[in-house]
C-alpha cells in the first residue's frame, strides 16, 4: 500500500523530531489541525468509504498533518488509534515506528510519550518507564500524566493512590479539557474535589465558545455536574440546562441532524414537557428524514406502542411481534437511506434467529453484512464466527461456511497477537482467556457441522488436534468442547464416542438453554437426538441417556453466575430521591444491586422485571433490591425512569461502578449477604428466563445461611 509506505517512511524520518524537541504539545490541538480532522476524517467522511480507502485517507491527512505541525499531539494519537483498531495488518509497524523514534531521539520527552502509548499493554513496564522519563524532561507534560493515571487506575498495575495524583496532575494543567479519555479516567481516579474543580473550569470555557462542535461539549459537562451534585440540587441544575439551551439554539443557524439531537437530549435533561421533547423529535423527523437521528426517534416510538411479548415461550405472540418488527425495519431501510448500519447490518441481526426463512430471502441481507462487516469494517473473528454459525444453522453454502472459518481462524491468530494485554486483573485476564476459548470453540464447531453437510471429515481433519485434545480447565465453556468432540466423532463415524461426548457436553454445560423469541435452540439434545434415532435407540432409553443427574455439580448449576471475587466497599450515596444509602445500613439484609444505564440495550430489557421484583419484594424487611446506574448524562435518568414508570431506587454511581470494576459490561446484578459480603455476580440478562424474578429471590434467600 502506497500510503502505508509513507508511514513506515515517517517512522524512520527524524526531522520530525529535529523542532524544539523540549517543548510539548499542549491541553488543546491547534484549532486548524482540530478542524482538518473534524472535517477530513469525520465518521461521515469515512463511513462511505471502503477500509482500504479509510486507511488510505487517514493516513494521508495525518501524515500531512504530522509533517506541517510535528510538535502536534493529536495527530499522532489520532494515526495510533486509527491502526490499532481498523489496520491490525500493520499496526506492528506503527508501534516499531514510535519506539524507533524513541529510542533515536531519548531526549524529546513527544517522542517517550509516543512509544509508551504503543507499548502500553504490550510491555507496560517499559510504557511507565518512557513516561516517568519524559515527565523528568518535561515536568509540565499534562499527557504524559493523563497516560500514566491510565495505567494505574486498573489492571495488573493498579495504584489507585498515584492514578489519582496523576489525574490531577493533568487536570490541574488542563482544567477544562474536554478528551474523552481524561474524562473517564476523572470518574474512576478523580476525587469528587477534583470533578467539582473541571465542571466549573468547563463551564467557564464553554460559556465563551461559539463554535457549535465545541458546544456539543455540553452535554460533558452537564453529566459532570448532575453527577457532582447532590440529588437535592439537580432541579435548580435542570433550570440552569435550560438556561444554557436558551442561549445555544441560536449560535447555530444551520444545525444539522446532530446537533438537533443534542439539544433534544438537552431538553430532557431540563425537566422540559413531553410535548417540548416530542417537538425537538419532530424537528429531527422533518429537517434531517433520511438520518440516524430520525430513525432513532422513529424506533424508540415504534417499540414504545409495540411491547415485546412477555412469555418467551408463547410461540404465536412472538411470531407475529416478530413480522412487524420485520416489515418496520424494511421500511426503515427504504425511509433512513442515510444510516448506514441499519441499511446494511441491522436486518441480518433481525432474521438472525429465524429458523424458518427462505435462503432467498436471507441471503442479501447476509452479504450485505458480511461485506459491510469485512470490507467497509475492520474484519474480526467475531464477524466470521456470526456468518458461519448463520450458514451452518440454517444448514446453507458448507464450503462457503468452510471459508469463513478459515478466514475466523486467521483473524484470531491477527487479534491474539496484537491483544498482548500485560496489564490485566486476573479475573480480566480469565475473561479474555474464556473470549478466546469461545472463539475457537465456535469457529471448530461451524467447520464441523459444514463438513458434516458436505461427507467430507476431511475437511475437519486439521481440527482434530485442538479438538481431541484435553478439556478446559475453565467450567464455562467445558460443554463446548465435549459439544465439538461429538461432532467429530460423529462426522468419522464412530457413534458410539459420539453420544459418550454428547452426553458428557449435556451434563458439563452451565444451564440448559430456554425459550427465546418462542422459540428453543439446544443444538446438544438436537444433534444427539439425530444421531440416537441413527443408532435405533428406543424413545425409553433416551428419556434416561438426556436425563442430567440430580447429583450434578452444584457450580455447574450456577449458570452466568460467579463466585464474587470482589469486596463490596463501604458506601455512602444519594439516590436520586435524596435518600441517602450506606452499606453498613444493609446489614441484616440480603441485597441484589442491579447496574444499569439508560442507553444499554439488555438493561431496557431487564428493567421491568427487575421493578416486578421490586413490587414483589419491596415491603420484606429482609430484602433490600437497589439500582446502580452508570449513565455518564445523569440527567437523563429522572426523565426515563418517569417514562417507563420505574419506582425502584436509583443511585447515580457511575464513578464508584467504575472505580470498583476494570471492565465494565452491563447489566450486572451483585448479591449481598446480609453481613455486606459480595457473594454472587451475573454478568447480562437473558431474556429466556421465564423465572427470572424467582430466580432473583432463591438468590438472595441462598445467601441468607452463607
Amino acid at each position: 500500500m502506497r500510503v502505508f509506505a509513507a508511514v513506515l517512511c515517517a517512522g524512520i524520518c527524524p526531522a520530525l523530531f529535529s523542532q524544539s524537541p523540549t517543548s510539548v504539545p499542549g491541553c488543546e490541538a491547534r484549532p486548524e489541525v482540530r478542524q482538518a480532522i473534524d472535517e477530513k476524517l469525520s465518521d461521515k467522511a469515512l463511513d462511505s468509504l471502503k477500509l482500504t480507502d479509510q486507511r488510505a485517507l487517514s493516513y494521508r491527512v495525518l501524515e500531512d498533518l504530522i509533517a506541517r505541525y510535528p510538535r502536534e499531539l493529536a495527530p499522532y494519537r489520532q494515526l495510533i488509534q486509527f491502526a490499532r483498531w481498523n489496520d491490525a495488518e500493520h499496526y506492528p509497524a506503527v508501534v516499531e515506528r514510535f519506539v524507533k523514534q524513541a529510542e533515536q531521539h531519548p531526549n524529546d520527552p513527544l517522542a517517550l510519550y509516543l512509544a509508551a502509548e504503543v507499548l502500553t499493554g504490550k510491555d507496560t513496564p517499559r510504557s511507565i518507564q518512557l513516561l516517568k522519563k519524559a515527565k523528568s524532561q518535561a515536568p509540565d507534560f499534562a499527557w504524559a500524566d493523563l497516560a500514566l493515571a491510565g495505567i494505574h487506575a486498573s489492571g495488573k498495575f493498579v495504584d489507585k493512590k498515584k492514578a489519582s495524583q496523576e489525574i490531577a496532575a493533568f487536570f490541574g494543567a488542563c482544567p477544562s479539557s474536554t478528551d474523552g479519555s481524561a474524562h473517564w479516567l476523572l470518574t474512576r481516579a478523580g476525587g469528587p474535589e477534583l470533578q467539582v474543580k473541571v465542571a466549573v473550569a468547563l463551564r467557564a470555557r464553554l460559556e465563551k465558545e461559539t463554535d457549535p462542535k465545541r458546544l456539543q461539549d455540553y452535554s460533558r459537562l452537564w453529566g459532570l455536574e448532575f453527577r457532582t451534585r447532590p440529588p437535592q440540587e439537580h432541579e435548580a441544575l435542570r433550570k440552569q440546562v435550560a438556561a444554557d439551551l436558551n442561549r445555544l439554539e441560536p449560535l447555530n443557524p444551520k444545525p444539522d441532524a446532530e446537533w438537533l439531537a443534542f439539544l433534544k437530549d438537552g431538553y430532557k435533561q431540563s425537566g422540559a414537557s413531553a410535548e417540548t421533547v416530542k417537538s425537538k423529535e419532530d424537528r429531527i423527523i422533518e429537517a434531517f428524514p433520511h438520518s440516524e437521528e430520525a430513525f432513532t426517534v422513529v424506533s424508540d416510538r415504534w417499540k414504545k406502542s409495540h411491547k415485546e411479548p412477555e412469555d418467551q415461550k408463547d410461540a404465536a405472540a412472538w411470531a407475529k411481534y416478530n413480522a412487524e418488527h420485520r416489515a418496520a425495519i424494511k421500511d426503515s431501510i427504504a425511509r433512513f437511506t442515510d444510516y448506514r448500519f441499519l441499511q446494511h447490518v441491522n436486518l441480518f441481526y433481525v432474521i438472525n434467529d429465524d429458523p424458518d426463512i427462505s435462503e432467498k430471502e436471507a441471503t442479501p441481507a447476509f452479504d450485505d453484512f458480511l461485506t459491510e462487516s469485512t470490507v467497509y469494517q475492520q474484519p474480526s473473528a467475531w464477524t466470521y464466527l456470526s456468518a458461519a454459525n448463520f450458514l451452518a444453522d440454517h444448514k446453507w453454502q458448507p464450503e462457503r461456511t468452510l471459508d469463513l472459518v478459515r478466514q475466523g481462524e486467521k483473524s484470531l491468530a491477527t487479534e491474539r497477537e496484537l491483544d498482548g494485554h500485560d496489564n490485566l486483573s486476573a479475573e480480566d485476564a480469565k475473561d479474555r482467556a474464556r473470549s478466546w476459548l469461545y472463539l475457537e470453540q465456535g469457529l471448530a464447531g461451524a467447520s464441523l457441522r459444514a463438513a458434516k453437510l458436505l461427507g467430507r471429515p476431511a475437511d475437519a481433519e486439521w481440527l482434530k488436534p485442538a479438538v481431541d485434545g484435553p478439556p478446559p480447565a475453565d467450567t464455562k465453556v467445558e460443554s463446548s468442547y465435549w459439544l465439538n468432540r461429538g461432532r467429530l466423532a460423529s462426522l468419522e463415524g464412530r457413534k458410539t464416542d459420539a453420544l459418550a461426548f454428547y452426553q458428557k457436553a449435556l451434563f458439563t454445560r452451565p444451564e440448559a438453554p430456554q425459550p427465546y423469541h418462542g422459540r428453543l435452540k439446544d443444538d446438544v439434545l438436537d444433534e444427539a437426538r439425530i444421531l440416537w434415532k441413527d443408532t435405533a435407540g428406543t424413545e425409553a432409553a433416551w428419556t434416561v441417556w438426556s436425563s442430567v443427574p440430580a447429583g450434578k455439580p452444584e457450580e455447574l448449576a450456577e449458570g452466568r453466575w460467579e463466585k464474587a471475587t470482589k469486596t463490596m466497599p463501604a458506601f455512602e450515596m444519594s439516590d436520586l430521591s435524596g435518600k441517602t444509602w450506606r452499606l453498613k445500613n444493609l446489614e441484616g439484609k440480603s441485597v441484589l444491586i442491579n447496574v444499569w444505564a439508560t442507553w444499554c440495550g439488555p438493561c431496557n430489557a431487564e428493567l421491568p422485571k427487575l421493578e416486578k421484583l421490586y413490587q414483589k419484594v419491596k415491603d420484606r424487611s429482609d430484602f433490600q433490591i437497589l439500582t446502580f446506574d452508570i449513565d455518564s448524562e445523569l440527567g437523563l435518568v429522572e426523565p426515563f425512569m418517569k417514562d417507563k414508570g420505574f419506582t425502584f431506587p436509583v443511585v447515580p454511581a457511575y464513578s464508584f461502578v467504575t472505580s470498583l470494576i476494570d471492565a465494565v459490561a452491563i447489566p450486572q446484578n451483585w448479591v449481598l449477604d446480609p453481613k455486606g459480603v459480595w457473594r454472587l455476580t451475573q454478568l447480562g440478562f437473558f431474556a429466556g428466563d421465564a423465572q427470572w424474578e424467582d430466580t432473583m429471590i432463591g438468590r438472595l434467600e441462598a445467601v441468607k445461611t452463607q
